[in-house]
């Protein structure tokens, strides 16, 4: 379970938990009796895979929420490390992983790669102070549904994933492998990694693990970061502010800087705009892909349907990496997305409606193409 704090401010996990910590577990008033009646139901645990818990819906939850089930993995961050005052950790079968947490504490310790076989309720987890998590455990009555099945074993391997990928729904809670370069850090608890070129970031997010220490990195520094992926997602649907936390400073190592991608040419103009509306007004960014010939002096402008440019995106000579500006949904919180951020050349939010973008390609031997998508700014329908 990730550290229960506002989006902006760093908390402690004492004062966030008063008042919460037993609330998100009273499900109706008829359960709360039965539990202080110390009556218990025996509830059946259907035998699934990690990777069944971590299957999501259109909203980012498990369509297992709240069914209780058993499910087997190995360690990938033990008990103690996170939130100490109670068992919470995280294992993994597979590809797969998700948190474990119970209110009391395990009476064994668990190491890097011990198996255990977990009973547990599927939560997707959401703080009640502050609305925001979707992190998908299994909730524990109690540490002894949590069983030792062998120890000794190798430590799992981080999957080797790109930046981008690290903000996939179906990568949370998995231990990983990533390549970035500090853009923007907070000593205390945080720095965020970003792809130079694709546009991609992600906060690596200290969680009160004690011994990892981000003040030893300035930005520019190109960072190897092994660790587990949580959800702090502020807004359903919850698809976003996923978080990588390492265990140790050695999951952390300076590495050689990210190489630029492959340049991407074509024969003419050629242009990937999505057909869905996007909301300006809540943060939302449309993705804007494209190609052009090799040096073609290159042009993205968006028009409102009386043919006015609303925004100039991109103006230059391509050289076969995007040139469009890099916009944040949430300031420096969540993906970089290149595309518009649907603002006009004074940075005002567009009024709804279909704009028109165009993009205007000139090669080196003079021949002219043009590609042109609609882009759909949407509002709230009441």
């Amino acid at each position: 379970m990730p550290s229960l704090r506002a989006p902006d401010i760093q908390t402690s996990h004492e004062e966030a938990l008063k008042g919460e910590a037993m609330a998100r577990r009273v499900k109706s008033p008829a359960v709360a009796l039965l539990a202080l009646a110390g009556l218990v139901l025996a509830v059946p645990a259907a035998a699934e895979t990690i990777c069944d818990v971590q299957e999501y819906d259109s909203t980012g939850f498990s369509p297992l929420q709240g069914q209780t089930v058993t499910v087997r993995g190995a360690v990938t961050i033990p008990p103690g490390m996170v939130q100490p005052q109670y068992t919470s950790m995280y294992i993994q079968q597979g590809d797969c992983g998700v948190n474990v947490f119970c209110f009391d504490l395990l009476s064994f310790e668990l190491s890097l790669g011990d198996s255990v076989q977990v009973t547990g309720e599927v939560e997707e987890y959401v703080s009640s102070n502050t609305g925001a998590g979707a992190t998908t455990e299994l909730f524990c009555d109690s540490a002894a549904r949590i069983e030792l099945l062998s120890t000794g074993n190798d430590p799992v391997e981080p999957a080797e994933l790109t930046l981008a990928d690290v903000n996939l729904e179906e990568n949370e809670g998995r231990l990983v492998k990533t390549t970035g370069v500090v853009i923007d850090n907070n000593f205390d608890w945080s720095m965020y990694l970003g792809d130079p070129f694709s546009g991609a970031s992600v906060q690596v997010y200290k969680n009160n693990i004690v011994g990892t220490d981000f003040s030893v990195f300035i930005p520019g520094d190109t960072l190897d970061v092994t660790g587990v992926i949580l959800q702090y997602d502020r807004a359903a649907p919850y698809f976003e502010g996923y978080e990588l936390v390492p265990r140790y400073q050695s999951d952390m190592q300076h590495a050689e800087p990210v190489p630029p991608p492959d340049p991407v040419y074509w024969a003419e103009a050629l242009l990937n705009v999505p057909a869905s509306p996007f909301r300006p007004d809540m943060g939302e960014i449309l993705p804007i892909t494209y190609a052009a010939p090799e040096r073609s002096e290159t042009a993205i402008e968006v028009y409102d349907l009386q043919g006015r440019v609303v925004r100039t995106l991109a103006d230059g000579v391509y050289d076969g990496v995007s040139m469009l500006p890099e916009f944040y949904k949430d300031g420096i919180y969540g993906e970089g997305i290149k595309g518009w951020d649907g603002r006009d050349e004074y940075r005002r939010i567009v009024p709804a409606g279909t704009y028109i973008c165009r993009l205007e390609v000139k090669d080196a031997d003079g021949n002219e193409s043009v590609a042109t998508a609609p882009a759909i700014v949407g509002i709230m329908l009441k």
